[in-house]
């Protein structure tokens, strides 16, 4: 009976704690939403604000624009405030078109593919697969997850925000001092985007640097 008492207060503990043991989630449970969302996605449309440092001035550069997306492999993303700048991503090529110096870049998506921030969104792998994922916290409603590259690239992590199973913000990670923060407006998802409204033709006259595939 002796042995009994004390042994009983053990096994009371463990029954009252057990009912946290069975709500506790996994981080594979808790991040699944995200990869969810991603298998869903088709294209994806909204207007974006962009807020990052700039290093010369210790100031905050602020950026509008238009973001569209379909998956797999294509981009356009538009700045209109402060210099108007396009970034197309066709599925083979990479461009970007700076109006104010009427110059166009391109080169093969293949070599800078890791370096995309995008990229977990933009290509059909598993995020699992490049990224290490982490659900970080909830904070006025949305949900954060932290994505860590697996093999090094120019960005250090990035911070996905979710808000009612929608794609609400992305925050990227260079370094501690900068910090690049994108938030999604007027969002679409799932919208009809035919593949020619990501062709980029160079606009005549303007200076073209490197070769398209």
């Amino acid at each position: 009976m002796k042995q009994l008492l004390k042994i009983l207060p053990f096994f009371l503990i463990l029954f009252s704690s057990f009912p946290h043991f069975v709500q506790a989630k996994s981080q594979a449970e808790l991040v699944k939403p995200l990869q969810d969302y991603v298998d869903q996605l088709q294209t994806f449309s909204a207007d974006f604000i962009q807020v990052q440092p700039d290093e010369e001035t210790f100031s905050m550069n602020r950026s509008t624009g238009h973001f569209d997306l379909k998956r797999p492999g294509k981009i356009y993303w538009h700045y209109d405030t402060p210099t108007p700048q396009t970034i197309v991503i066709d599925g083979v090529n990479l461009w970007v078109y700076d109006e104010d110096l009427d110059q166009v870049t391109v080169q093969p998506v293949s070599q800078v593919k890791k370096d995309i921030p995008l990229g977990w969104l933009l290509f059909n792998d598993p995020i699992a697969k490049k990224f290490d994922i982490i659900y970080s916290k909830e904070s006025d409603g949305v949900q954060w997850f932290n994505l860590t590259p697996k093999v090094a690239t120019y960005f250090q992590s990035l911070d996905v925000g979710m808000k009612n199973g929608h794609m609400v913000s992305v925050v990227m990670y260079q370094s501690m001092d900068n910090v690049t923060k994108v938030t999604f407006q007027h969002i679409r998802e799932n919208p009809p985007i035919t593949d020619s409204y990501f062709q980029f033709e160079p606009p005549t006259g303007v200076d073209v640097i490197g070769t398209p595939q």
